[in-house]
């Protein structure tokens, strides 16, 4: 049985390719394996066979100028080498011909749950996005909502990592007893060891991680830590969405405030940070709440931050993403307390230890093998 990927993008490393070539990795070291299809190769984890379309020679053009033919070429390689007996394992991208046609060969039809069904995602962002006034940004349509669905209506096997991936699934056209619940993980060299280089600083640094947007909560964290008065340092690490600016210059422009823009190295702002947060509206399964989580930082989330780890070992501390007091509340208490980060810390560190990528991917390996069997 052949575990056939379809990822057409770019394997660089980052994003939903870094998440797919590592459970692959791991599923493969399981005994389920097969090669992966992508758009662009820079990433080659071990034990995983990458396909790429675009030259090695090309890598170094930016991929803008070959996504759109790349993506369709590798889609159309795949499908040429799709075999009674394989399983078909379709990431964001494929289009709904790639399901049809595994559906045409009478194959199993595996999906990865990276985001909220974006059906109930729209849902939650026009709330958010209608509760400050603004037009909702997020580009969600009526034709990608449609397109998704009919994706779902062919699908055999959804992995679903979060709980809040699992609720949206609820009025979709997934076949019942389809969802197979799971996680993402991280990988302990990728993150690194705590380096207790927070520990020298006189005041706490609480730490956001991801593109600041309504969709992250990141304008609700700004009010809260404004509410929340402690002496301690916020660092926002990524991009903005224009909205966040519009909404919160003053407070971006405090002196406790750090944007740090685009970090590549994000393993040094965990070294470096007390306390992570992310009150996300909207939400997968978060690496970052993971990676942090690992590294023995505190978590403050919402529940779509706090992903799979939260709501089943209580290591976070749960807010409201739509209560800038709660997330007060919570930037409060660890503010003001070093034993409470010490303790909460130690609890998240623990239970991140069942979350490393091999582990998890060994569960998905399992779970998926006893469907088909």
């Amino acid at each position: 049985m052949r575990l056939m990927t379809l990822l057409p993008m770019a394997a660089d490393g980052v994003g939903p390719s870094y998440t797919c070539l590592s459970l692959l990795s791991g599923m493969a070291a399981s005994g389920l394996g097969g090669p992966c299809y992508v758009s662009r190769a820079r990433d080659r984890p071990a034990g995983v066979a990458v396909l790429p379309t675009v030259p090695r020679i090309l890598n170094l053009l930016p991929y803008r100028h070959v996504r759109g033919p790349a993506a369709r070429v590798a889609e159309r390689r795949y499908l040429s080498d799709l075999r009674r007996g394989d399983v078909a394992y379709l990431w964001p991208g494929a289009s709904l011909a790639a399901f049809e046609a595994a559906r045409a060969l009478e194959l199993p039809v595996v999906v990865d749950g990276i985001n909220t069904r974006m059906a109930e995602a729209r849902k939650i962002l026009d709330a958010a996005y209608a509760a400050e006034g603004l037009a909702p940004a997020h580009g969600i349509t009526d034709d990608r909502i449609r397109d998704e669905d009919e994706k779902l209506a062919l699908t055999t096997h959804f992995f679903a990592p979060s709980p809040g991936v699992e609720a949206a699934l609820a009025t979709s056209p997934l076949a019942a007893g389809s969802v197979i619940s799971c996680s993402y993980g991280f990988e302990p060299d990728r993150v690194g060891a705590k380096c207790g280089g927070a520990g020298r600083r006189t005041r706490p640094v609480f730490l956001f991680v991801g593109r600041s947007s309504i969709r992250k909560g990141t304008h609700q964290l700004l009010r809260a830590w404004e509410r929340a008065g402690i002496e301690g340092e916020l660092w926002i690490a990524g991009g903005m969405e224009p909205a966040v600016r519009t909404l919160c210059q003053p407070l971006l422009d405090r002196s406790d405030v750090r944007c740090l823009g685009f970090v590549t190295d994000v393993a040094s702002l965990y070294s470096q940070a007390d306390v992570f947060v992310l009150p996300s509206f909207e939400e997968g399964d978060p690496l970052v709440t993971l990676e942090a989580a690992s590294r023995g930082l505190p978590v403050i989330a919402s529940p779509m931050g706090a992903g799979r780890i939260g709501a089943e070992t209580g290591c976070v501390a749960m807010v409201d993403p739509c209560d800038p007091d709660s997330i007060a509340m919570q930037l409060e208490r660890f503010g003001r307390c070093p034993q409470l980060r010490d303790e909460w810390g130690a609890r998240a560190r623990k239970a991140a230890a069942g979350y490393n990528w091999r582990t998890v991917a060994s569960g998905r390996a399992k779970a998926l093998l006893s469907r088909l069997a």
